[in-house]
């Protein structure tokens, strides 16, 4: 009788951890999809896009190296999106870390956008005020990584969050460019700017509510302990696992074939419309997150070693489908499967990052994949737009596809303890304890699935 009651006992306690893991997931989920949103929809690179582009064609009345030029001087702090990183490695404002970085950068960036909105418009003042924006971006997408990659390998659902990131970038992707579109021919660049300074603004207020499975009492305490100096860049020059990925995220997006060619290509070449483009544009999108969906049901079943090296393998093969594009209907086709099989890769790769991240130096790390994947995707759009005069688009993708291939032989160089594991269940280290560089399984965008043209 005994052993019975001991037995429904236990039934229950493991029924009332379950529904409070299912409860806790469903809280990091909803706080970090708002912060994502908030983050991707305020971003100068987002809502606003097509805002400053038209401002600057149309209102200005810029030259088309002009416009790059300004795109150029304001993406620079993208381009050195690792110094945020470490910085928020290193300091810990107000000693609650990304709390504290929120806090300090959300203001920054609504004053930005809202003097926009009070000066009349000048590309002296739009200049000033985007860079420093791009800045303030910076520092918020270093802190929403870091507590993300902290909060993923924590809870071992690394692969998730990983899907629902990207789900959330390419929603962003899609908004911006169909009702920024569309509030550009009916709204006053003023409005937009303070449409962009409220998203901004969520990001300050999400640093008030403390949730607990977001914010961990733990890492609080490890926070108020911060070490404010510049051991975390030792610890991260040594660390084993961050190299090898780092060389894969650049391999990966050295992709000269996928912006600028491309857009040549279906529309000169191929001799789509630009309503056709867009519409190419917004299937590959809508691809995306088909992808996202998938790989968030298969990473708790499959190993992340498999899934990595499946979707680097079927990404050999993608770019070759473009060459197929005879009219619209094939390019949405082909878009549709080229976004699920880039989507999937995407995903697995940010994943990668979260696997390969040391414990407080998810910053460092996770902004160390945005420079890498901004300063690749930059130089191949400009290998790719030299190959294009000179060779056509099919020399771009073959360029591609070795870029590709040279990523086989870097996977066999992670360690085990990543390429082991399965979403929720934690890597035991010999010893029994728990890796450090990975506690569990399961933000960087690929020009691939994510080109700005």
């Amino acid at each position: 009788m005994g052993s019975l009651v001991a037995h429904l006992a236990a039934m229950g306690s493991a029924a009332t951890c379950k529904a409070t893991g299912m409860r806790a997931r469903h809280q990091i989920s909803l706080y970090f999809g708002v912060l994502l949103f908030a983050n991707g929809m305020g971003d100068p690179t987002g809502l606003l896009t097509l805002l400053v582009l038209f401002i600057l064609k149309d209102h200005l009345r810029l030259a088309a190296p002009a416009v790059a030029l300004f795109e150029a001087i304001t993406h620079i702090p993208y381009y050195g999106a690792f110094l945020f990183g470490l910085l928020r490695d290193t300091w810990s404002p107000f000693r609650c870390r990304d709390r504290g970085y929120l806090l300090l950068a959300a203001p920054l960036g609504v004053g930005c956008y809202v003097w926009l909105a009070a000066v009349p418009l000048s590309y002296a003042h739009l200049l000033g005020a985007i860079f420093a924006a791009m800045i303030a971006y910076q520092v918020l997408d270093a802190a929403t990584q870091a507590l993300l990659t902290r909060v993923a390998q924590r809870e071992a659902m690394t692969g998730r969050l990983s899907a629902l990131l990207e789900a959330i970038e390419t929603i962003v992707s899609v908004v911006a460019m169909l009702f920024g579109g569309w509030m550009v021919s009916h709204w006053s660049p003023r409005s937009i700017f303070l449409v962009a300074a409220g998203f901004t603004a969520i990001m300050f207020v999400l640093a008030f509510p403390q949730p607990r499975a977001v914010f961990h009492p733990e890492d609080r305490d490890l926070d108020s302990r911060s070490r404010e100096d510049w051991r975390p860049l030792a610890e991260l020059l040594r660390h084993r696992a961050l190299w090898p990925s780092a060389a894969i995220l650049l391999l990966f997006n050295f992709s000269p074939g996928w912006a600028t060619p491309l857009l040549y290509y279906l529309t000169d070449t191929v001799q789509l419309s630009s309503e056709a483009f867009g519409m190419f544009k917004a299937v590959q999108y809508g691809a995306v997150l088909g992808a996202t969906v998938l790989y968030g049901y298969l990473s708790p079943r499959v190993t992340f070693g498999r899934l990595l090296r499946t979707a680097i393998v079927v990404n050999i093969f993608p770019g070759f489908l473009f060459l197929l594009i005879g009219g619209p209907g094939q390019a949405f086709l082909l878009a549709a499967v080229a976004g699920l099989i880039v989507g999937f890769a995407s995903v697995a790769l940010f994943d990668l990052l979260l696997r390969s991240c040391p414990r407080n130096l998810e910053g460092s790390v996770g902004m160390l994949g945005h420079s890498a994947l901004g300063l690749a995707g930059a130089a191949a759009d400009l290998l790719g737009a030299w190959l294009y005069e000179q060779g056509g688009f099919a020399l771009c993708i073959v360029i591609d596809a070795v870029a590709t291939v040279l990523i086989l032989p870097l996977l066999k160089r992670l360690p085990s303890s990543i390429s082991a594991g399965i979403d929720g269940v934690p890597v035991v280290a010999p010893g029994g304890i728990a890796a450090a560089t990975f506690l569990g399984s399961g933000e960087p965008r690929s020009s691939k699935d994510h080109s700005e043209i």
